[in-house]
């Protein structure tokens, strides 16, 4: 998966971040029963969801530390893990980062929950 950002250079007026903006690309990979059709990558714009909504993925991604995570996960890969590739736009920064299960940080886990949530209920409405 490629980072969300293919906008070029931001503007001035537009460098700062806000939870109306955030570019979240998600994807799963792996996993016991691993289906590729269940696996497709699903972008979520968080200007198209309810205010409560963009907040709580914008505090999640906040609270994650997202953006100072490293790019791929340092552990050993454990047999029929997931892997979790998130990129995120915010409107001033666009990082990719691959996270495998077991996911011990608290906060990175309630995001990748969130997007699971997302992804399948943008699956079930095509």
């Amino acid at each position: 998966m490629r980072p969300s950002c293919r906008h070029g250079p931001r503007s001035a007026s537009r460098r700062t971040a806000d939870a109306n903006d955030v570019k979240i690309d998600f994807r799963v990979e792996g996993g016991l029963a691993a289906f590729p059709g269940l696996a497709a990558p699903t972008t979520i714009h968080c200007d198209a969801l309810p205010p409560p909504e963009q907040e709580r993925l914008h505090d999640l991604v906040q609270r994650a530390g997202f953006f100072a995570l490293p790019a791929h996960d340092a552990r050993a890969a454990m047999p029929d893990a997931r892997a979790y590739t998130i990129a995120v736009d915010d409107g001033a920064r666009c990082k990719t980062v691959t996270v495998r299960e077991p996911i011990a940080n608290p906060a990175l886990r309630d995001l990748v929950d969130a997007l699971r949530d997302k992804a399948l209920a943008a699956r079930r409405s095509r």
